[in-house]
Protein backbone atom coordinates (compact mmCIF):
# COMPACT_ATOMS: atom_id res chain seq x y z
CA UNK A 1 0.00 0.00 0.00
CA UNK A 2 1.36 3.29 -1.42
CA UNK A 3 2.22 6.38 1.83
CA UNK A 4 0.07 9.38 1.74
CA UNK A 5 1.87 12.07 -0.05
CA UNK A 6 1.49 14.22 3.22
CA UNK A 7 3.86 11.68 5.12
CA UNK A 8 6.19 10.70 2.37
CA UNK A 9 6.62 14.24 2.46
CA UNK A 10 6.94 14.71 6.40
CA UNK A 11 9.26 12.06 6.26
CA UNK A 12 11.63 13.72 3.42
CA UNK A 13 11.30 16.34 5.37
CA UNK A 14 12.32 15.37 8.62
CA UNK A 15 15.76 14.77 6.95
CA UNK A 16 16.19 18.54 6.47
CA UNK A 17 14.96 20.04 8.99
CA UNK A 18 11.58 20.69 8.24
CA UNK A 19 12.16 22.04 4.64
CA UNK A 20 11.55 19.99 1.46
CA UNK A 21 11.85 20.98 -2.49
CA UNK A 22 10.20 20.65 -5.30
CA UNK A 23 13.12 18.32 -6.45
CA UNK A 24 13.03 16.17 -3.51
CA UNK A 25 9.38 15.86 -4.10
CA UNK A 26 9.88 14.57 -7.49
CA UNK A 27 12.57 11.99 -6.46
CA UNK A 28 9.67 11.09 -3.83
CA UNK A 29 7.18 10.13 -6.55
CA UNK A 30 5.61 13.45 -6.22
CA UNK A 31 3.98 15.90 -8.73
CA UNK A 32 5.69 19.22 -7.38
CA UNK A 33 1.77 20.36 -7.88
CA UNK A 34 1.08 18.67 -5.37
CA UNK A 35 3.16 20.92 -2.82
CA UNK A 36 1.46 23.75 -3.85
CA UNK A 37 -2.07 22.16 -3.04
CA UNK A 38 -0.96 21.70 -0.06
CA UNK A 39 0.51 24.82 0.96
CA UNK A 40 -3.10 26.41 -0.03
CA UNK A 41 -4.94 24.20 2.20
CA UNK A 42 -1.82 25.22 4.97
CA UNK A 43 -0.37 21.82 5.34
CA UNK A 44 3.01 23.24 4.09
CA UNK A 45 4.34 26.52 3.98
CA UNK A 46 6.25 28.28 1.05
CA UNK A 47 8.84 30.09 1.90
CA UNK A 48 10.77 30.78 -1.56
CA UNK A 49 10.73 29.15 -4.93
CA UNK A 50 10.50 25.50 -5.09
CA UNK A 51 11.00 25.58 -0.92
CA UNK A 52 8.37 24.54 1.26
CA UNK A 53 8.55 24.14 5.04
CA UNK A 54 6.51 21.30 7.01
CA UNK A 55 5.24 23.43 10.06
CA UNK A 56 4.62 20.32 12.10
CA UNK A 57 8.46 19.83 12.83
CA UNK A 58 10.02 21.69 14.89
CA UNK A 59 11.92 24.45 13.82
CA UNK A 60 15.68 24.01 14.64
CA UNK A 61 18.37 25.91 16.06
CA UNK A 62 20.13 26.27 13.26
CA UNK A 63 16.39 26.51 10.93
CA UNK A 64 18.10 29.75 9.06
CA UNK A 65 21.37 27.29 7.78
CA UNK A 66 18.79 24.65 7.01
CA UNK A 67 16.52 27.07 4.74
CA UNK A 68 19.70 28.37 3.00
CA UNK A 69 20.89 24.89 1.77
CA UNK A 70 17.53 24.21 0.66
CA UNK A 71 17.12 27.21 -1.23
CA UNK A 72 20.44 26.62 -2.85
CA UNK A 73 18.88 23.12 -4.39
CA UNK A 74 21.50 21.07 -2.40
CA UNK A 75 24.15 21.97 -4.21
CA UNK A 76 25.78 24.47 -1.99
CA UNK A 77 27.28 23.92 1.42
CA UNK A 78 27.59 25.92 4.28
CA UNK A 79 30.96 28.06 4.51
CA UNK A 80 32.68 30.97 6.01
CA UNK A 81 31.24 32.69 9.45
CA UNK A 82 27.85 30.72 8.89
CA UNK A 83 30.18 27.30 9.07
CA UNK A 84 32.14 28.49 12.10
CA UNK A 85 28.50 28.47 13.65
CA UNK A 86 27.55 24.95 12.30
CA UNK A 87 30.52 23.53 13.98
CA UNK A 88 29.82 25.58 17.58
CA UNK A 89 33.24 27.12 17.26
CA UNK A 90 33.95 31.15 17.92
CA UNK A 91 31.14 33.72 18.95
CA UNK A 92 30.85 35.08 15.30
CA UNK A 93 27.36 36.16 14.40
CA UNK A 94 27.16 36.72 10.77
CA UNK A 95 24.75 38.78 8.96
CA UNK A 96 24.12 36.60 6.06
CA UNK A 97 23.81 33.20 5.19
CA UNK A 98 26.69 31.89 3.68
CA UNK A 99 27.28 29.28 0.85
CA UNK A 100 29.45 28.26 -1.22
CA UNK A 101 28.13 26.61 -4.59
CA UNK A 102 30.02 25.47 -7.81
CA UNK A 103 29.95 28.66 -10.37
CA UNK A 104 27.46 27.12 -12.28
CA UNK A 105 24.28 26.81 -9.27
CA UNK A 106 22.30 29.84 -9.49
CA UNK A 107 20.03 29.43 -7.01
CA UNK A 108 16.09 31.05 -7.63
CA UNK A 109 15.38 34.19 -6.60
CA UNK A 110 16.10 34.75 -2.71
CA UNK A 111 13.25 33.78 -0.63
CA UNK A 112 13.14 34.82 3.15
CA UNK A 113 16.94 36.34 4.98
CA UNK A 114 20.00 37.27 3.41
CA UNK A 115 21.99 34.91 1.83
CA UNK A 116 25.40 35.54 0.26
CA UNK A 117 26.91 32.82 -2.47
CA UNK A 118 30.39 32.03 -2.85
CA UNK A 119 30.87 30.40 -5.67
CA UNK A 120 33.86 27.82 -6.40
CA UNK A 121 34.49 24.21 -7.44
CA UNK A 122 35.15 22.34 -3.47
CA UNK A 123 37.40 19.18 -3.40
CA UNK A 124 35.35 16.28 -1.62
CA UNK A 125 38.21 16.58 1.08
CA UNK A 126 36.73 20.43 2.09
CA UNK A 127 33.14 19.00 2.86
CA UNK A 128 31.59 17.47 5.53
CA UNK A 129 28.10 17.49 7.29
CA UNK A 130 26.82 18.90 10.84
CA UNK A 131 23.92 17.94 11.86
CA UNK A 132 22.69 16.65 8.31
CA UNK A 133 23.57 19.86 7.01
CA UNK A 134 26.50 19.82 4.40
CA UNK A 135 29.21 22.37 5.46
CA UNK A 136 32.92 22.88 4.75
CA UNK A 137 35.48 21.55 7.08
CA UNK A 138 36.88 23.30 10.20
CA UNK A 139 40.38 23.83 7.99
CA UNK A 140 39.06 25.31 5.56
CA UNK A 141 36.08 27.07 6.93
CA UNK A 142 39.14 29.29 9.16
CA UNK A 143 41.03 29.89 5.79
CA UNK A 144 37.70 31.10 4.26
CA UNK A 145 36.79 33.14 7.45
CA UNK A 146 40.60 34.56 7.01
CA UNK A 147 39.98 35.39 3.48
CA UNK A 148 36.37 37.18 4.40
CA UNK A 149 38.26 39.32 7.21
CA UNK A 150 36.91 37.75 10.11
CA UNK A 151 38.55 39.30 13.30
CA UNK A 152 41.48 37.32 14.19
CA UNK A 153 40.63 37.06 17.85
CA UNK A 154 37.88 35.09 16.95
CA UNK A 155 39.86 32.71 14.57
CA UNK A 156 42.46 31.72 16.89
CA UNK A 157 39.34 30.78 19.12
CA UNK A 158 37.85 29.03 16.30
CA UNK A 159 41.34 27.18 16.03
CA UNK A 160 41.62 26.84 19.84
CA UNK A 161 38.33 25.11 20.67
CA UNK A 162 38.82 22.74 17.44
CA UNK A 163 41.84 21.95 18.18
CA UNK A 164 40.99 20.93 22.08
CA UNK A 165 38.13 18.88 20.44
CA UNK A 166 39.73 17.21 18.08
CA UNK A 167 38.62 18.51 14.78
CA UNK A 168 41.89 19.95 13.54
CA UNK A 169 45.46 18.30 13.88
CA UNK A 170 48.11 20.05 15.91
CA UNK A 171 49.79 20.30 12.08
CA UNK A 172 46.73 21.82 10.80
CA UNK A 173 46.44 24.28 13.54
CA UNK A 174 50.19 25.36 13.41
CA UNK A 175 49.75 26.37 9.57
CA UNK A 176 46.30 27.95 10.11
CA UNK A 177 47.88 30.43 12.83
CA UNK A 178 50.84 31.29 11.07
CA UNK A 179 47.92 32.36 8.12
CA UNK A 180 46.40 34.36 10.97
CA UNK A 181 49.81 35.79 11.74
CA UNK A 182 50.95 36.74 8.48
CA UNK A 183 47.99 39.20 8.34
CA UNK A 184 48.44 41.23 10.98
CA UNK A 185 52.45 41.21 10.15
CA UNK A 186 52.47 45.33 8.97
CA UNK A 187 53.44 45.79 5.39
Amino acid sequence: MKQPIFDTLVETASDHHGYVTTLQAREAGIDPTQLRLLAGRGRLEHVARGVYRVPVLPRSAHDDLAFAVAWARGRAVLSHESALVLHGLSDVNPPVVHLTAPPDNYPRAQGSGPVQVHRRELPATDMTTVDGLPVTTVARTIEDCHGLGTDPAQLRLAIRQARQSGELTSHQAVNLEQLIDHREEPR
